[in-house]
């Protein structure tokens, strides 16, 4: 069988000329591997390989870490964190999410893989990472205790709900991010899939 190079050639097993995926796994991860064959070659296509591509998922792994970084660092559980009330922007944050889940849920059950992991991707990368970490800076260093806390656990809840959703793509970066977290117990891969509400 024919396959195709970073460079859009055609490579042959017979002319030995075909990518090792050992060597792009012990390069690029075998997460970053096993999203861009699953994001980048929808059904029916035949996508050529790009490495820039395959890095490119590598810096995605990257990125899941340092959100966790922040998320983690800023999170301070007290007897406070069960009484307390989400604010109505964090409730929306939440219900932003759900509804999320349920696209990407349907996209799996029709099949339609690479279209889930796009929007987990997409979702995570531009939403979560770039925008509400962003909005929540000032929240946590803000004085009010109620807001601060109810975006921590706001926060925590959509970085374990986003590993969820991620990790049927990328299971080994999720599984070890999921072992750092607080409140939480047992291993990811048992884990009930999201609600949808």
């Amino acid at each position: 069988g024919l396959v195709n190079d970073s460079k859009g050639k055609k490579m042959s097993k017979s002319k030995g000329n075909v990518v090792n995926p050992l060597e792009l796994t012990e390069k690029f991860g075998t997460d970053a591997l096993r999203m861009w064959l699953v994001v980048g070659n929808p059904p029916g296509s035949e996508t050529a390989l790009s490495e820039n591509k395959i890095k490119g998922y590598r810096n995605f792994g990257n990125k899941i870490w340092n959100i966790t970084r922040f998320i983690v660092s800023n999170y301070t559980h007290s007897d406070k964190t069960t009484e307390k009330t989400e604010t109505e922007q964090d409730l929306a944050l939440i219900k932003e999410l759900q509804d999320i889940t349920k696209d990407i849920t349907s996209d799996l059950e029709e099949c339609r893989y690479h279209l889930a992991s796009e929007k987990v991707y997409h979702y995570i990368w531009d939403r979560l990472a770039d925008k509400i970490l962003e909005e929540s800076k000032p929240i946590l260093a803000g004085a009010d205790e109620n807001q601060k806390i109810s975006r921590q656990q706001t926060l925590l809840t959509l970085l374990k709900t986003s590993l969820k959703l991620l990790h049927p793509f990328m299971p080994f970066v999720t599984e070890e991010i999921w072992s750092m977290l607080p409140e939480k117990s047992g291993l990811l891969m048992v884990e009930t899939w999201p609600e949808i509400q």
